[in-house]
């Protein structure tokens, strides 16, 4: 009995995703700001009970209606932003500017922000540090690549170099 006890934590303690590859768990990629993928409500709870204040989701608008997010995040005490991000064509200079003023109106709080996978994420993180923070390309994917880029890499390198 034991041995099924603790087959079941470890089968449970971690989110299931099935389509999604990427950041699975909340990392911690700064003082106060943690990166993921798609967190389930659990997630938001163990996030909530280590002193998180606010979520900042970048899933599309169709993505943000298939999840009851948000009121998991305000059921737990937290802020909730959205700030939608439906692929490439979502990475803006106005939506960079919306998360950068996010981060800033709260860099005292605990901050987690999201996407599907974490990859929209590390886009936005490597936009804001070449075109707000004036980092050099390197630099600038270096940490959209920390914070969960992928896929759309060559897409970012090719926005930070216009």
């Amino acid at each position: 009995m034991r041995v099924i006890y603790l087959c079941l934590v470890v089968i449970f303690s971690f989110p299931l995703l099935a389509t999604a590859k990427g950041i699975e768990t909340a990392k911690q990629v700064e003082q106060n700001l943690w990166v993921m993928g798609m967190p389930t409500n659990a997630d938001i709870e163990r996030f909530a009970e280590q002193g998180g204040d606010i979520v900042v989701s970048l899933l599309s608008v169709s993505e943000q209606s298939q999840t009851a997010e948000s009121t998991w995040v305000t059921h737990h005490g937290m802020a909730f932003y959205h700030i939608a991000i439906p692929g490439a064509e979502g990475l803006t200079f106005a939506k960079v500017r919306l998360l950068d003023k996010v981060l800033l109106e709260h860099k005292e709080k605990n901050v987690l922000v999201h996407c599907a996978s974490g990859n929209r994420v590390g886009a936005l993180f490597a936009l804001r540090a070449a075109w707000l923070d004036g980092k050099d390309k390197e630099v600038a994917l270096k940490i959209g690549r920390e914070r969960g880029l992928t896929s759309l890499e060559k897409t970012v390198s090719e926005m930070i170099a216009q």
